[in-house]
């Protein structure tokens, strides 16, 4: 299938993420970067209110609803075209998001977390990215794994099977195989280099490598300021490869990257 891929807008409430922890935290800050966001090409908010940085520590259901609810009825109200995406870990969020309209749940622990999770997204028939995170993720760790695409894709059909078996629709399962979350740098390339075999297997897919030191092999005498250079590779990829989501930081240049990818191959 070829398809045009979507740019998913990063936005963490939180004080902690590896990128920008502390700068949305207030809800002004927060609603101004929606606008913006929107404003220079971005198809969806994802927003998010715990950190999934390397040995992220979990925050309560009740705090990330006090910071994530705000914001869904901002952006419903004030830009009712825009896709809303919510990344957590808890059914209760899940929920309460879902109420007010939200069009994707962005799970890390797959519905591992949350015994709960699949049963809420199932009943409401709302879509939900599964991602690849080993427990080695929050234990600063990385899995040692003689094939990570095998071992990926051998995950993500026992959780899409598990998914299937509480109800939810094929057709709403997005898969994410999570640079960085507990993988070597020699791994991160390989699931970059076969994006392609993921999409063919999968469909639909979701990759996010944005501002991530991925490699130290790529990576060694680049800047931190430089690794915005590497997103918009990776968003070109991924375009190239039919991949349904990129999701970003940096709206502008990786939606522009974006197009120009789409637009030589489709032109």
């Amino acid at each position: 299938m070829i398809r045009k891929s979507k740019i998913i807008g990063i936005l963490n409430i939180t004080e902690d993420s590896f990128s920008d922890g502390g700068k949305y935290i207030n809800n002004t800050d927060a609603i101004k970067r929606v606008d913006q966001m929107i404003l220079q090409g971005c198809d969806v908010i994802d927003i998010g209110a715990e950190s999934t940085k390397p040995g992220f520590e979990e925050v309560d259901s009740s705090k990330q609803l006090d910071r994530i609810l705000p914001i869904i009825k901002y952006i419903k109200l004030n830009h009712k075209k825009s896709m809303i995406s919510i990344d957590t870990r808890s059914s209760l969020v899940a929920e309460k998001a879902i109420e007010l309209g939200v069009d994707i749940i962005n799970d890390v622990s797959s519905g591992m977390h949350d015994k709960n999770m699949f049963d809420i997204v199932s009943r409401t028939n709302t879509q939900i990215i599964l991602t690849h995170m080993p427990l080695e993720h929050l234990s600063k760790d990385t899995i040692n794994s003689d094939d990570i695409i095998r071992h990926i894709e051998t995950y993500f059909q026992s959780r899409i099977n598990q998914a299937l078996k509480n109800g939810i629709d094929i057709k709403n399962i997005i898969i994410d195989p999570g640079i960085c979350f507990g993988k070597s740098g020699k791994d991160n390339i390989k699931i970059i280099n076969k994006i392609d075999l993921l999409v063919k297997n999968f469909n639909r897919v979701c990759i996010g490598a944005s501002n991530k030191r991925f490699s130290k092999h790529l990576f060694s005498e680049i800047a931190d300021d430089d690794l915005k250079i590497a997103s918009l590779v990776i968003s070109s990829i991924a375009s190239y490869h039919n991949v349904e989501f990129i999701r970003v930081h940096d709206i502008e240049p990786n939606h522009d990257a974006k197009e120009v990818s789409w637009k030589s191959v489709n032109s």
